[in-house]
């Protein structure tokens, strides 16, 4: 099942939550052994080379193409609103040297400031709420048998790369409708071009006039009204303040403005992108990112 956020989801949400390197058409991904957590959601540090064998996996073609999001068999979007996560548990970790079984994960990490450098994400299991302890799910008497939460009692480090080798499947907003929409899918490099204007178009629309006096509400009034560096008004009046669009990839939705709102984390353009799910298949990668709606 996969799981698309409703229009009635909380804005008070924060996704701060990864950019390229050129590669060849084919790169390596390895896998470190596991390690134990702390309950709490947290990123496992690198502290030496990975153990295991790496694996070879085809390159990712290049372009944001816009897909179905119910071909993706991984969450795409955040649950909120009283509600957990929804899909397929996901498979027992791997033991040192293998790697990551086919299926869909919960991938922890950080989009870094230097894009050029490999990034080390933490993956957790989604499992069943009715198997997991007190506290990973919303509280109920009952569950759905697709009803998860995050096994975060163990969590393998992972180090990749946004380049060739990981495919990349990002959720935007082009407004209210019927049928999904707003979903693309490219390749690490795609999103490393796409962060790297974002963040540096965030800096020179939004933060720099507000550093020079402008107040927030002014500098979003006046990119509604003449749009510049990608960012204009949203698809739809009430669905936030601002949209950004850069070449083919779905306009991403702002409702916060990151290092201006304080309530919300992130200093950056790119903290309005969720790092949602990591879905592995046939050894390739897929990392799911959300910029959509959140109500």
């Amino acid at each position: 099942m996969v799981a698309v956020l409703a229009a009635a989801c909380s804005s008070e949400k924060s996704v701060s939550e990864g950019t390229a390197v050129p590669a060849d058409s084919s790169t390596t991904t390895s896998v470190e052994s596991p390690t134990t957590t702390s309950p709490a959601e947290t990123t496992v540090p690198a502290t030496a080379a990975p153990t295991t064998a790496a694996t070879t996996v085809p390159g990712v073609p290049g372009g944001w193409t816009l897909i179905d999001p119910a071909t993706i068999q991984a969450p795409l979007a955040y649950p909120c609103c009283a509600s957990n996560w929804y899909g397929v548990p996901s498979p027992a970790l791997p033991a040192a040297g293998q790697p990551l079984a086919d299926g869909a994960y919960r991938i922890v990490m950080e989009w870094p400031a230097d894009l050029t450098q490999p990034i080390t994400a933490t993956v957790y299991r989604f499992d069943q709420c009715s198997v997991l302890p007190d506290g990973a799910c919303e509280q109920s008497d009952s569950y759905f048998p697709d009803e998860l939460g995050i096994d975060t009692s163990m969590g393998i480090p992972l180090t990749i790369t946004l380049d060739a080798s990981l495919r990349v499947v990002v959720g935007g907003f082009t407004g209210f409708t019927d049928a999904p929409t707003g979903f693309a899918v490219g390749n690490g490099a795609d999103m490393a071009e796409l962060l790297t204007a974002l963040n540096a178009d965030y800096q020179a629309a939004v933060l720099d006039p507000i550093a020079g006096g402008a107040s927030k509400d002014d500098v979003i009034a006046s990119l509604n009204a003449t749009p510049a560096y990608g960012f204009g008004p949203p698809a739809e009046e009430f669905a936030g303040v601002l949209s950004y669009t850069h070449g083919d990839a779905p306009p991403l939705l702002f409702q916060y403005l990151p290092g201006v709102d304080d309530s919300f984390e992130g200093t950056t353009g790119s903290a309005i992108l969720g790092i949602i799910s990591l879905e592995v298949s046939g050894g390739v990668l897929s990392l799911q990112t959300y910029a959509g709606f959140y109500s």
